[in-house]
């Protein structure tokens, strides 16, 4: 069974992420302890999913501008299985029914799987971003906009 929590620092540094995550807009990337504990306490929201005590996905809203726009994110773990439909209706959940005017992910254009979660979770693809980042590679930014 799949249980979602609020997230706390340790589980970002403790999950075994996917190999995909393990570079980050062109850079390779290891989660310090202080970054961590920047999404878990950041303004916004962070969510931790676990099976049998074992952490398969951190994910949440991070606010660029409290109250009005964030970023979501997402790490999962390739052990997230069966619990990748749970997490993915919680998370759709949250930024369907969350008051903040904008949320916006920035993902990789080559990784159609990144593009897809965006749209399952309420994101639509709204511009292609080329030779963005460290590599300057072509990604695609999706946003949800509440209107009024």
């Amino acid at each position: 069974m799949t249980v979602i929590l609020p997230m706390v620092a340790a589980d970002a540094i403790a999950i075994q992420r996917q190999s995909s995550q393990a570079v980050q807009l062109g850079i390779a990337r290891v989660m310090t302890i202080e970054e961590a504990r920047d999404l878990a306490e950041a303004p916004g929201e962070a969510w931790t999913a676990k099976v049998h005590d074992r952490i398969v996905a951190c994910f949440g809203l991070r606010e660029t501008f409290p109250g009005m726009q964030a970023v979501a994110w997402a790490i999962l773990s390739n052990d997230v299985g069966r619990s990748h439909l749970r997490i993915t209706r919680f998370a759709r959940r949250r930024i369907v029914t969350s008051s903040l005017r904008r949320i916006e992910a920035i993902v990789k254009a080559d990784a159609p799987a990144e593009g897809t979660w965006a749209s399952l979770v309420g994101l639509a693809p709204a511009y292609v971003l080329r030779c963005f980042g460290a590599a300057a590679e072509t990604h695609v930014l999706h946003e949800r906009i509440r209107e009024g």
